[in-house]
């Protein structure tokens, strides 16, 4: 990781811890506070993989990827827009599904992280069981909103503090003999 890259984790960090905070603050706004951030965030991150396929990706092997994953995250930030006038239950649920499929990915990740024995199949594993795990405790509290945004506030929280962590870890240098 260079200086940069641990930089901008860093700021990405307090960047998503603020969030948090900013979520906690306010938890009677908390599921509009929430949605913003969803649509933000999925916007950026489908216009940085579009840009990245279409400077580098688009030359490389498996470099449509890159592509359909920014497509589908514009498309997903751009059908958050839209649902502004619809009960704010059927956005958690949504967002329920969302953290689901994201935690089980992270663990089917972290398996194939096993298989090719990584070192950060364990940190991986942690992070989708407590994204999952946070999915099926939302699904419990869907008549509360208020813990609903203490629930997605600590992931914010959770999520900042792995990303300021992995700016000050050490990285790996191979050395080609």
């Amino acid at each position: 990781m260079t200086n940069l890259q641990r930089i901008r984790a860093f700021l990405s960090g307090l960047v998503t811890l603020a969030c948090g905070v900013a979520v906690v603050y306010r938890p009677d706004v908390g599921i509009a506070i929430i949605v913003i951030i969803i649509v933000i965030t999925t916007i950026v991150r489908g216009l940085q993989s579009l840009i990245y396929y279409a400077t580098m990706a688009r030359h490389m092997v498996g470099g449509k990827i890159q592509l359909y994953k920014g497509v589908i995250l514009l498309d997903v930030g751009m059908f958050f827009v839209t649902l502004d006038n619809i009960p704010r239950m059927y956005l958690v649920i949504y967002l329920l599904i969302a953290h689901l499929i994201t935690g089980g990915i992270e663990i089917l990740s972290a398996t194939e992280a096993k298989r090719m024995e990584s070192g950060t199949w364990r940190l991986n594993l942690a992070s989708g069981l407590i994204i999952a795990i946070s999915g099926v405790a939302c699904i419990f509290c869907l008549g509360r909103p208020n813990i609903l945004v203490y629930i997605y506030a600590s992931g914010l929280f959770y999520s900042g503090g792995l990303r300021i962590l992995s700016a000050f870890r050490r990285s790996a240098i191979v050395y080609i003999q």
